[in-house]
């Protein structure tokens, strides 16, 4: 859970990625997720992978975002499972090698789905979504409701990692037990947890308050955001390749497996 929350986290850089204007990492990390779900291919969502994985290399954040996509295997494993018990369900179904590839199949698009917006997140800092989202009409209630929860997320992982640390020094084995009591024994790292969320909001509704939050409906920022040459070449390239991607869903009859 700690690592999935820390794909959220910004992590500093000076790659090409990092310096794309946010709206164009946002567009990138959209298509990625709109062809994961056009097809259901393999080799064509092994495709997007490979590219996420590529800007992932790019932006020198592999380490990190494979570890988020690691960090969803439990989902991955738990929908996997979900579905092939659902065809089992079915009247008439029987344990086939097409209904287990299919229930695979499923699964493994969940990661190029969820890793999409992985590299987004690792590259882009919390003030430049803001804007981005701003200057998409987003009302700014909206959007700082959004940068909070992503604000929080790294916090919430640190915290999360010290109170297991602090329970486990405390006698307390999470991997040993049934499933049931395995869940049992998460019971005394959530309570604190969200104790400590609970904390933090009435913390921030307070500075809210005190600083006059929603006074004035037109802001400001410190940095405008203006689209440079390589933002407009990286719109361009993303938008032909996803044509591409339209043409083959579409018009082609050409069989991807």
């Amino acid at each position: 859970m700690a690592y999935l929350l820390r794909g959220l986290q910004f992590y500093p850089g000076k790659t090409v990625i990092h310096k794309l204007d946010p709206r164009v990492k946002l567009l990138i990390s959209f298509l990625l997720m709109t062809t994961v779900i056009m097809f259901t291919e393999a080799v064509v969502v092994t495709s997007v992978i490979l590219v996420e994985a590529i800007l992932a290399l790019k932006a020198k954040v592999f380490g990190r975002w494979a570890r988020t996509v690691y960090a969803t295997s439990p989902l991955i494993i738990f929908v996997f499972i979900a579905n092939f018990l659902f065809r089992l369900s079915i009247p008439g179904q029987t344990l086939t090698f097409q209904g287990i590839y299919e229930s695979l199949l499923l699964a493994y698009r969940l990661i190029g789905f969820l890793a999409s917006f992985s590299i987004f997140f690792l590259t882009t800092t919390p003030e430049e979504l803001s804007m981005a989202l701003t200057k998409m009409k987003i009302p700014y209630m909206y959007t700082f409701a959004f940068i909070s929860a992503i604000r929080f997320t790294p916090v919430l992982a640190e915290e999360l990692q010290s109170i297991i640390d602090a329970q486990r020094s405390r006698g307390l084995e999470l991997e040993k037990g049934g499933p049931i009591s395995r869940l049992r024994k998460y019971i005394p790292i959530l309570v604190p947890l969200m104790v400590n969320v609970l904390r933090r909001s009435y913390e921030l509704a307070e500075a809210m308050e005190v600083k006059c939050f929603g006074a004035k409906k037109d802001r400001t920022y410190l940095r405008e955001l203006k689209m440079a040459g390589k933002d407009w070449f990286a719109v361009t390239l993303s938008l032909i390749l996803f044509s591409f991607v339209l043409y083959l869903r579409f018009f082609s009859n050409i069989k991807l497996f």
